[in-house]
């Protein structure tokens, strides 16, 4: 495995806080490494990789949601057009429904022109009939999420507040795609003109909202403001703030998120935790790199971040005490960055491309701290900035089936390995 050394992610962690500059320096040093590196293969599994829809491009996107509800049907989204580039505004792709053991065709699609390629349209199951995800309402000029159910394909509710996170058929989150499309266009929708500077440095105004199914009442939990009043910093008013990647918790009592601020083009980070009610709001991880987490159960978190020992690598974080431990994995953290799900004592998480340009998917067990590869994937330099694909890998409920997004072919694809 040609893989980034530990020199090289620190270097890139600490031009992650400048990312124009990174940006740069990133694509030279990728493809000087790539030519002394390169392998003769696309792909190399020991399990059979399958793809979810035969036709055109496909993907779910984020890797926090399990794609396959309780009776075997999977959600994805599809498309006809070229995903090397940039979203459109004007453009829309399909969310559709398969059959787990039939690629053919979907059993039921919608259009939606609300997505990005790194989370689509925040689509996930609510119950195991009924799937949201995020549209835009031209009529209102307002992003929106719908409720559609797969039986007979009703259209259940809409609302105006496009989803984040949801919960069952009780509540969801809302955050503002429009700050989203200002600061990181790769989360945002291009339907509407993102904030200004002026709307940017408005904080009291925005904020995540709960919405409930059932009566359709939207209200801010958290402001801004509110967010910036919790251990606040002196460079907290020279900044421009978002929140993002909200994740409730299994049984719904709390949630995470990351706060991002960006001072004289500086990103950083930290990792806090609210209630759907909207009290306790509390910092979690505030050491540096805050970067993808995954509840475990209840009370504690699976992060790749900078733990309270100053390591960064994946920690598990108790969100109750905010301690912090060192996962103990076997060569896990030589990868770097990535993606974890978590299902029981497992989970599922991948890389970056390495120097040969391979992602690599692994299975780890939580308990003992093994580490099984399950494939590696080539990732062209064709799909890159906005247009990348990671792996994003989800488990299914029952952890026996891996669902990944992956351009090793050639096209955007989501991939399905069945490890019984």
């Amino acid at each position: 495995m040609a893989s980034f050394s530990g020199w090289e992610r620190s270097i890139a962690v600490a031009l992650g806080r400048v990312p124009r500059v990174k940006r740069v320096a990133k694509a030279a040093y990728e493809r000087l490494q790539y030519f002394q590196h390169r392998q003769k293969y696309i792909f190399r599994s020991d399990f059979e990789v399958n793809p979810v829809a035969r036709e055109g491009s496909s993907f779910f996107g984020y890797y926090d949601k399990d794609p396959m509800n309780s009776r075997g049907q999977v959600l994805c989204h599809l498309t006809g057009a070229a995903t090397d580039g940039r979203p459109r505004g004007d453009s829309s792709i399909r969310v559709a429904v398969f059959d787990v053991g039939d690629s053919s065709a979907p059993v039921l699609e919608v259009e939606t022109k609300a997505f990005n390629w790194q989370q689509g349209a925040r689509t996930q199951w609510v119950e195991p009939d009924t799937f949201i995800f995020n549209d835009f309402d031209s009529g209102k000029g307002v992003y929106c999420a719908r409720v559609l159910r797969v039986s007979d394909g009703h259209e259940v509710a809409q609302f105006p507040w496009p989803v984040q996170d949801a919960f069952r058929e009780r509540f969801y989150l809302s955050i503002n795609y429009r700050r989203l499309m200002a600061l990181r266009p790769d989360y945002g929708y291009r339907n509407l003109p993102a904030l200004t500077v002026s709307e940017l440095k408005d904080l009291s105004s925005d904020g995540i909202w709960r919405v409930d199914f059932g009566s359709g009442e939207a209200s801010m939990i958290y402001s801004l403001r509110q967010v910036c009043a919790v251990e606040p910093k002196h460079e907290f008013s020279e900044g421009l703030h978002k929140v993002n990647h909200l994740m409730i918790s299994p049984l719904g009592s709390r949630f995470v998120f990351l706060h991002r601020y960006i001072v004289k083009g500086c990103r950083h980070d930290r990792l806090m935790l609210g209630t759907p009610g909207g009290e306790g709001l509390r910092v979690l991880v505030d050491k540096g790199i805050v970067s993808h987490c995954s509840w475990i159960d209840e009370t504690t978190l699976l992060g790749y971040l900078c733990g309270s020992d100053g390591h960064v690598g994946y920690h598990v974080v108790n969100v109750e005490s905010g301690v912090t431990t060192r996962l103990n994995a076997t060569g896990l953290d030589d990868f770097g960055d990535g993606h974890p799900h978590v299902v029981g004592h497992s989970f599922i998480t991948d890389t970056y491309p390495d120097k040969a340009r391979m992602q690599h998917l692994m299975l780890c067990n939580l308990s003992n701290g093994l580490v099984q590869k399950i494939g590696e994937f080539y990732h062209g330099f064709g799909f890159s900035g906005e247009a990348r694909c990671d792996l994003h890998p989800r488990l299914s409920k029952g952890g026996q089936t891996v669902f990944f997004d992956s351009v090793f072919s050639g096209r955007r694809q989501m991939y399905r390995i069945d490890l019984s």
